[in-house]
């Protein structure tokens, strides 16, 4: 079980980083409470690990254009 919720933390991660963008979030949220609804609590918590990591590709997305578009230091 923890090998598929590193494996989904991993994808969704990915996903945010390609899409780049908050509105790709939408469909995943109200996703997580209906996977625990129909799977169980086990499925939900790894949609909501899974909405997480989207999250956060999605924050790494924006700090590396951010920066990519104000130069590199150095």
């Amino acid at each position: 079980m923890a090998l598929l919720a590193l494996f989904a933390l991993l994808i969704a991660a990915f996903a945010g980083l390609a899409a780049g963008r908050w509105r790709a979030l939408l469909p995943v949220v109200p996703a997580v409470p209906l996977c625990a609804l129909l799977a169980g609590p086990l499925a939900g918590a790894l949609a909501a690990l899974a909405a997480i990591g989207m999250g956060a590709g999605v924050r790494l997305h924006r700090v590396v254009a951010d920066d990519t578009a104000q130069g590199l230091p150095g």
